[in-house]
């Protein structure tokens, strides 16, 4: 038998996946989604599998996680060779879409035909690769699904630009209430797969309730000498303000500290509004140095997580954000061992 063209194998479909098949894709949140719906299959009895990207790649089963362990950078086609090797006993698969460039964003759904598509919010994002602003983003990420339903918040649902290119693919808009932050869309949405998939709603605030924060999950770390409201997964201005409002503290008395990756340029000058908004005590950026830094900001080496703590007990209170990639996510992971985390497997 002749042998596909790789591109060819590219586009091919694993024929033996579950029936119950979730895509989640969107700018901010994916990664907290999949967890979630993961646990909500658990707990509705199905034997799940899970699977998210990012700085520290996981796949979900039963019960724990595991680190999935690259051999090199990361590549859209990871989600088809996880696929490829799921346990013939899983009886459900909520998978992150995680490619970046859009002329790969359809390809998670063409490998797993979903039965629904958690489409997580537009916000903007990418903006090397997707271009500047929420326009550009919702034509990305709307391009990566091929049809079917499609559980959004009503915020989404009400973009024309949305609804309007959805519409085009025949999809089934499922719209869900906005919640007062992320959080509560969250569950808002994973309620809207269930009723989807024909499970009880109650389901969502179950498996919520039991399920562990995650590493780079909104945290507020004291000690030290000082105090860090680590909002490193928090890539954009919106989210990350709103989370700086969660804790009560006032932006006098804060130094904003922005984790920069080569990877990542544009990102910087999207959080220019917020470094410039409010009267900081301080900004500063760390993490790979940009070629020119915002007006009145200053760039802090650091080698590892002491470095870090030793700039938050200079300062009082930190507010982190940008990426978590690097001396962040050492700190996180260092913080997780000091505490008695659970670890992967």
């Amino acid at each position: 038998m002749k042998k596909l063209p790789v591109f060819k194998k590219l586009f091919q479909r694993r024929p033996s996946l579950p029936s119950v098949r979730v895509l989640v894709t969107g700018s901010r949140g994916k990664s907290s989604m999949v967890r979630l719906l993961t646990a909500v299959l658990e707990d509705a009895g199905i034997s799940p599998a899970g699977r998210i990207t990012g700085v520290l790649p996981r796949e979900l089963f039963r019960g724990g996680e595991k680190l999935i362990l690259r051999a090199g950078p990361g590549s859209a086609g990871e989600m088809k060779w996880w696929l490829d090797s799921l346990p013939s006993g899983a009886g459900g698969v909520v998978l992150e879409n995680s490619a970046v460039a859009p002329e790969l964003q359809l390809l998670a759904w063409r490998w797993l035909e979903p039965s629904c598509t958690v489409l997580t919010n537009v916000r903007p994002d990418h903006e090397d690769a997707w271009g500047r602003g929420e326009e550009a983003a919702a034509r990305v990420l709307c391009s990566g699904i091929g049809g079917g339903a499609v559980v959004l918040p009503e915020s989404a649902a009400a973009c024309r630009l949305v609804s309007g290119l959805l519409a085009e693919k025949g999809c089934e808009l499922l719209p869900c209430p906005d919640g007062t932050d992320f959080r509560k869309t969250h569950l808002s949405l994973a309620e809207g797969v269930c009723s989807f998939l024909g499970f009880e709603k109650s389901r969502v605030s179950a498996a919520a309730g039991r399920l562990p924060p995650d590493i780079a999950d909104f945290q507020i770390f004291t000690g030290d000498g000082g105090m860090l409201a680590s909002a490193f997964s928090a890539n954009d201005p919106e989210s990350t303000l709103d989370l700086f409002t969660e804790t009560g503290w006032s932006a006098e008395e804060t130094t904003v500290l922005f984790n920069s990756r080569k990877d990542r340029t544009a990102r910087l000058a999207s959080f220019k509004g917020l470094m410039s908004a409010f009267p900081w005590k301080k900004t500063a950026v760390t993490g790979s140095r940009p070629l020119f830094l915002p007006p009145g900001t200053v760039f802090i080496p650091m080698r590892g997580p002491a470095d870090l703590k030793a700039f938050v007990a200079s300062e009082g209170a930190v507010l982190g954000c940008g990426n978590v990639a690097g001396v962040p996510l050492e700190y996180l992971l260092d913080k997780r061992e000091e505490t008695g985390g659970r670890r992967w497997g």
